[in-house]
């Protein structure tokens, strides 16, 4: 994630010639073989639902984060209308600290809570609003 305070100082420039040299290497292999590489199509696996592929397993809540400022857990500069953040009430300038008895310090920490709860399985969110904590029940649903 980037965010309006990183500066060029912050680049691992050395990792992204890294990445940057293996990735030509594959292009180049692929680009002077005589033959095609083999096409492989994966099918879609259907859940219960007829729903296939993990993106539907996915928990959702519709928060959006503010990236903008720095600070232990994440600020919201939103959520979505008639998302479950929505309907349990969070706000733009909430602060997310604690999510599924997780502790939130980062967008890293919430972004791994999120993805270890379960879908329609309520869990409990701790927030500061206006400075106070506020306990609220969230329940994920599948993006």
């Amino acid at each position: 994630y980037h965010r309006p305070t990183d500066t060029a100082d912050l680049i691992d420039y050395e990792g992204l010639g890294r990445t940057a040299d293996f990735v030509a290497g594959i292009a180049r292999t692929l680009a002077s073989r005589p033959e095609r590489p083999a096409y492989s199509k994966v099918e879609r696996v259907s859940g219960e639902d007829g729903e296939g592929g993990r993106e539907s397993l996915r928990a959702y809540l519709g928060t959006i984060p503010d990236y903008t400022e720095e600070l232990t857990g994440v600020k919201l500069a939103g959520v979505q209308g008639g998302a479950p953040a929505d309907e349990a009430g969070l706000l733009a300038g909430d602060i997310v600290i604690k999510f599924a008895g997780q502790a939130i310090k980062n967008i890293y920490d919430y972004t791994y809570a999120l993805d270890a709860v379960k879908i329609d399985e309520p869990v409990e969110m701790i927030v500061l609003r206006d400075g106070k904590e506020l306990t609220i029940t969230i329940t994920p649903r599948a993006r």
